[in-house]
């Protein structure tokens, strides 16, 4: 369920993709991301409004927010101390209604994507996975 909310996470902030889907979260994946969203935004100080802006697909270039998402993405287990993607876990904990092969693809490109530290390497494959998936999580 970790690796899961990862997902959650990136494909909430996901832009308008043409032809895009919507998939749902349970009420335990919507608390859990809840959690991890309150706890690393007490930990990183990034403004509420940028997050609000990330969920609607405007990804700013701000420390807080690439710092806040490697620790999201690190508290659901996906990645690891230094923003590396494990795409296995990632697909292992997709929900019905995305399409694995698709999911796969799109990860095995955005794991490539590096940054000068782990929260940039973080933030960058956000960014790649959020431009190119046509799934949407709604929570």
């Amino acid at each position: 369920m970790k690796t899961f909310l990862f997902l959650v996470f990136v494909m909430a902030v996901a832009g308008q993709a043409v032809e895009a889907h919507n998939v749902h979260l349970s009420q335990a994946q919507k608390e859990k991301a809840q959690q991890y969203t309150v706890e690393c935004q007490k930990e990183t100080g990034v403004k509420p409004e940028l997050l609000l802006e990330a969920k609607q697909g405007k990804l700013s270039d701000d420390d807080a927010l690439k710092k806040f998402t490697l620790c999201f993405f690190k508290k659901s287990g996906i990645v690891d101390g230094e923003g590396k993607l494990n795409v296995e876990t990632a697909l292992s904990k997709l929900p019905e209604g995305v399409d694995k092969a698709d999911a796969k693809k799109l990860l095995e490109e955005c794991r490539k994507k590096t940054g000068k530290d782990a929260a940039d390497t973080a933030f960058a494959i956000l960014k790649c996975y959020s431009q190119g998936t046509k799934t949407h999580v709604l929570f």
